[in-house]
C-alpha cells in the first residue's frame, strides 16, 4: 500500500476525521475536519505528515464543524462538492444544536465526479455518491475507498435528513461502488473500516435481509 491512513473519532457524533498520507512524498489529505483540530494536527505532526489538501466528503455538521480552525491553522482552503455550499451557510445554528462550536465556513474550491486529487504519486478518483447527502463524495485509489457516510460496517448512511434519498443512495452503491474491486478497503465516516466483499455478504441492507425505510 502506497498510502498510510489514520482515522481519529472526534466530536459529539463520533465522526472519523481521516488523514491519508502518500508514504513517499509525505503529502497528506485531511478529510473531514469535524472537531478536535488541534489533536489531529498533533497526530499529523508526530507522523511527519505534510497536509496539503483539506477536503470534506460532505457538508453535514459533524464533518465540517472544525473547518474554520483547520483552514486558519493549515492556511489551506476547504474543498467541497458544489452541492454542499448551502449547508456551509447554515453550519452555525445546526452545530449548536448538536453540541459543536462552529464559526462561519467558506468553501475554497469545488470537487466533482471524475476529478483527480493528487498527493505525491497517489491519485484519488472522485465518485459523486448522493443519497445520504446530495453532496456526498467518495475517493478511490489502489483498492482503498474514503467513503464518507455512504457505507458503514454493517450499515448505510441514513437517508431521513434533509436532502437524503434512499433510491439515490442505493444507486450510488450499486452503480458506482459495486464496480470497484471486491477487496476494496472502505474507510467510512463513522465506525471501523470494512471491505466491499464483507458488506456485500454481511451488510443486511445490501444482502437483502433489510430495506432502508
Amino acid at each position: 500500500m502506497s498510502v498510510k491512513i489514520i482515522q481519529i473519532p472526534v466530536g459529539p457524533l463520533v465522526m472519523n476525521a481521516t488523514l491519508v498520507m502518500d508514504k513517499e512524498s509525505k503529502e497528506t489529505i485531511f478529510f473531514d475536519p469535524g472537531d478536535e483540530i488541534e489533536r489531529i494536527l498533533e497526530i499529523a505532526e508526530a507522523e511527519n505528515m505534510n497536509i496539503t489538501r483539506l477536503i470534506a466528503t460532505h457538508c453535514h455538521v459533524d464533518h465540517i464543524a472544525g473547518a474554520s480552525l483547520a483552514i486558519k491553522k493549515l492556511e489551506l482552503p476547504l474543498e467541497i462538492c458544489p452541492l454542499g455550499k448551502e449547508m456551509l451557510g447554515n453550519v452555525g445554528p445546526i452545530a449548536a444544536a448538536f453540541g459543536y462550536v462552529a464559526s462561519e465556513i467558506k468553501e475554497g474550491g469545488y470537487l466533482n465526479e471524475g476529478d483527480i486529487v493528487n498527493i505525491g504519486k497517489t491519485e484519488f478518483r472522485i465518485l459523486h455518491c448522493p443519497g445520504h447527502s446530495p453532496d456526498s463524495l467518495c475517493f478511490y485509489t489502489e483498492g482503498i475507498l474514503i467513503g464518507g457516510d455512504v457505507i458503514f460496517r454493517g450499515s448505510l448512511g441514513r437517508t431521513d435528513l434533509p436532502g437524503g434519498n434512499t433510491k439515490q443512495l442505493m444507486d450510488s452503491i450499486t452503480k458506482k461502488i459495486y464496480l470497484l474491486p471486491n477487496d476494496t478497503a472502505i474507510y467510512p465516516g463513522h465506525g471501523p473500516k470494512t471491505t466491499l466483499t464483507r458488506e456485500k455478504k454481511e451488510n443486511p441492507y445490501l444482502n437483502g435481509t433489510l430495506r432502508l425505510a
